[in-house]
């Protein structure tokens, strides 16, 4: 992982593709109790409440993972 700041002094983290996936799957477990794998396939099941905040802000970290491709 690499940090640095913009100019304007905003934080940049650069992480690898298996630092950012074990950062989603500690986050997943965090939020949810769930894998980050089985957080998206419940997720694309539909079996989960898009309306409560640890979800929402979950599926945006999936799609920043898949640099901006859905879930």
């Amino acid at each position: 992982m690499v940090v640095s700041e913009t100019p304007s002094g905003t934080p940049v983290v650069e992480m690898t593709g298996e630092e950012y996936a074990a950062y989603l799957d500690r986050e997943a477990r965090q939020a949810t109790g769930l894998s980050a794998a089985e957080f998206r396939r419940a997720y694309l099941a539909g079996r989960l409440d898009e309306g409560d905040p640890a979800v929402s802000d979950l599926v945006g970290l999936l799609r920043i993972g898949q640099n901006g491709h859905a879930a």
